[in-house]
């Protein structure tokens, strides 16, 4: 489909790119992110990328809307010949045993797979991020292989600790908070993905990729002494195309 340029409020544009949760129309998305940056175009305050669309906040007393749409139309013809964005693929350690996966039993029923399977699967995914959002610096990630694609609880859970690590409809969250969840809690991982006490309290961004890496509970309380006494480095590199 055609890029479409949709209004959003007097300061926001939206710029949908299709109706899917597509890797490649993610791409997109995330290069014009990257062309937006570094045209500086006046009055651009911030963009938020989400599953299809780029959502562009302006301000008013410094651009109009259709000067902005002016400004974007050949930056979005020109995203063919654009290189992806740089990002970052984040090893972040995960426990998958007893209390901090109450729904993997679950899971495995559901799909008909054993609990090792299940694990196997899931960590065999390279998690890509589409957008965060719901909670400060929650990422939404795709995409699980065929077999993990189930539904969220038809009850939700009041509570679910923070740093749980949830899948459901195909996709993987991280909750940067206590929160309530319909989703299945599989695992749980120390590491803090938004913290109001560093500089940049979001740890994660769009494009960027998670691979997990299984940890026992033992590890997984020896990494939270290492976080809480600053020794601990969170294993990052260049993600690839």
């Amino acid at each position: 489909m055609a890029v479409e340029f949709l209004p959003c409020g007097d300061c926001g544009l939206t710029v949908q790119f299709g109706f899917e949760i597509e890797r490649d129309l993610a791409q997109q998305i995330m290069a014009l992110r990257a062309a937006i940056d570094d045209h500086k175009i006046t009055g651009v305050v911030e963009t938020v990328p989400t599953y299809r669309s780029l959502l562009v906040h302006y301000d008013p007393l410094q651009t109009s809307q259709s000067d902005l749409i002016d400004n974007l139309k050949p930056i979005v013809g020109s995203l063919q010949q654009a290189q992806s964005a740089p990002s970052t693929r984040w090893i972040l350690p995960i426990c998958m045993e007893a209390d901090h996966a109450p729904d993997l039993g679950n899971v495995a029923a559901q799909t008909g797979l054993t609990v090792d399977e299940v694990k196997a699967q899931f960590l065999a995914t390279t998690h890509f991020i589409y957008m965060l959002g719901f909670a400060p610096g929650m990422p939404y990630m795709g995409d699980l292989p065929e077999v993990l694609n189930i539904p969220r609880h038809e009850n939700p859970v009041p509570k679910v600790e923070k740093g749980s690590v949830l899948i459901a409809t195909g996709l993987t969250i991280i909750f940067p908070v206590d929160n309530p969840t319909g989703w299945h809690v599989i695992g749980r991982t120390p590491v803090s993905i938004f913290d109001l006490s560093k500089a940049e309290p979001v740890l994660l961004s769009p494009g960027d990729q998670v691979s997990f890496k299984p940890v026992s509970d033992a590890d997984y309380r020896d990494i939270e002494r290492q976080i809480a006494d600053g020794s601990y480095q969170i294993e990052r590199e260049e993600a690839g195309a």
